[in-house]
């Protein structure tokens, strides 16, 4: 089984806010659908991270182009 991409996790969250913003949502789903938004902001911000500290590698040449 493959990682979910960024944009599944992104899509996800997106999906949870909405949903948890509607008037039918109730309480119960509401918070269930805040903890699953929780966890899918992490890994999106996991992704993130690494992806930033690659940009950084490769800004101060740490890595050569056949790395990448």
């Amino acid at each position: 089984m493959s990682e979910k991409s960024f944009t599944e996790s992104l899509t996800k969250l997106q999906n949870a806010a909405s949903d948890i913003s509607k008037q039918a949502t109730t309480l119960e789903d509401s918070l269930k659908l805040f903890d699953e938004g929780m966890k899918e902001a992490e890994y999106c911000k996991t992704i993130l991270d690494k992806a930033s500290q690659k940009i950084e590698i490769f800004e101060n040449g740490e890595i050569k182009d056949a790395e990448l």
